[in-house]
């Protein structure tokens, strides 16, 4: 039988073997360390320990690979040709496993990932876009799908697990089985024809627009327009006039244009002035009338990526 002591070649099995077993990455990290600044010294006041640990640990290394990786003087540590080959793999390990944890640590705290916002069409212009800008540029490794969609559609896209948020029209207790935020509001406007008598005021009231012919679109958020308007001018004897259909605010606009009748917007509408129209706030005696919006989500929703965004929606102080 033969003696593993005097036997090279199980010598270096064994320390292959115990390679697997007990290097760490303080191994690698002291190495580098020392080939980094070329002494053990300089290497223990780079990483903050005392010398004889970084000098313990690089011998350590040596002995599992079992051959030098630096000529030791008096002038500091040099690399030998195979410490030369072994620095460059090191350091790409020590590269990977800080990029995993730093991959982790965003993924943790939803600076990546990916998330689905559900928002009205009519919320294409205005606020919400600079929003979502700001957000993309200040976490480019979140992926955001963005989903137009009426109203129904977005609460069940909630409710389904398809969305992780919806931004609608209301209060935060519109949705009384989802977990809700208030956005900054926008005023209501009236889109009137350039030539109509009150596109020459500052601002109309309520009571200025009785008589007239209303445009209202199906698609959100229209109905919810068209309850403000029912709750500002219907009465028990007067009721306005009205006319329903499913075309876009782009159609119904052009329609106003054409002095077709005049028509509720969002605010987020007034820079779509090509059309021929002209928007105007509308007031009653408490001043302009708002919109309020909410952005809405599931309380079982556990993507870290979604406080992000809310943080970016939140209106600023």
């Amino acid at each position: 039988m033969h003696d593993i002591k005097s036997d090279p070649s199980k010598r270096s099995k064994r320390a292959n073997g115990r390679e697997v077993r007990s290097l760490e990455l303080r191994h690698l990290k002291y190495v580098v360390a020392t080939a980094r600044n070329g002494s053990f010294s300089a290497a223990s006041l780079e990483l903050n320990v005392q010398q004889p640990i970084v000098s313990k640990r690089v011998r350590e290394l040596e002995d599992e690979l079992g051959i030098p990786l630096f000529d030791r003087s008096t002038a500091g540590a040099r690399l030998t040709p195979i410490g030369e080959e072994f620095i460059p793999i090191a350091q790409r390990i020590l590269d990977d496993v800080r990029r995993l944890v730093e991959h982790t640590r965003a993924s943790r705290e939803g600076k990546r990932g990916q998330i689905a916002l559900g928002f009205y069409k009519s919320l294409s212009a205005g606020d919400l876009p600079v929003s979502i800008h700001r957000f993309q540029s200040q976490y480019p490794e979140i992926r955001l799908e963005l989903v137009e969609a009426p109203f129904t559609d977005l609460i069940a896209g909630i409710h389904s697990g398809r969305l992780d948020a919806a931004i609608i029209l209301g209060d935060v207790g519109r949705c009384s089985t989802l977990n809700c935020m208030a956005l900054r509001p926008e005023n209501l406007v009236v889109a009137l024809p350039t030539t109509h008598p009150l596109a020459e005021k500052p601002f109309v009231y309520w009571s200025d627009l009785k008589g007239e012919q209303f445009l209202i679109s199906y698609h959100d958020p229209g109905p919810d327009i068209l309850n403000i308007l029912l709750s500002k001018l219907a009465a028990p004897s007067d009721r306005p006039l009205i006319s329903c259909s499913c075309l876009s605010r782009e159609s119904i606009l052009s329609l106003v244009g054409a002095g077709e009748g005049i028509s509720l917007q969002c605010e987020s509408a007034t820079g779509m002035t090509s059309l021929g129209v002209t928007f105007r706030p509308v007031h009653d005696g408490n001043g302009a009338t708002w919109l309020g919006y909410v952005a809405c989500w599931h309380p079982d929703n556990k993507n870290p990526v979604l406080t992000t965004l809310l943080d970016t929606l939140r209106p600023q102080a």
